[in-house]
């Protein structure tokens, strides 16, 4: 049992990895579009492409729902405020 265990600890480490590059690489791109936004003197917050983003990221996927638009909510607040 405890190399199973050590096992699925691998694929979440690499699975973790993974995620933290992807949110890191998401969040420059993110900020970059609060830059250009601010530049162009357009509002930061965009309620109607955040609920987009969570409807596409959430189809099908009912069992992580509040999960996911909790962690997108706090995505979308660290970008526009950091």
């Amino acid at each position: 049992m405890t190399n199973e265990i050590n096992e699925l600890r691998k694929e979440l480490d690499s699975f973790d990895d993974q995620i933290s590059d992807l949110l890191q690489k998401r969040v420059e791109i993110g900020k970059k579009i609060v830059k250009l936004k601010k530049e162009a003197g357009i509002s930061k917050d965009d309620p109607n492409r955040e609920k987009e983003i969570l409807e596409r990221i959430t189809a099908g996927k009912s069992e992580i729902t509040e999960l996911l638009k909790e962690i997108y909510g706090r995505i979308f607040d660290w970008v526009k405020n950091h």
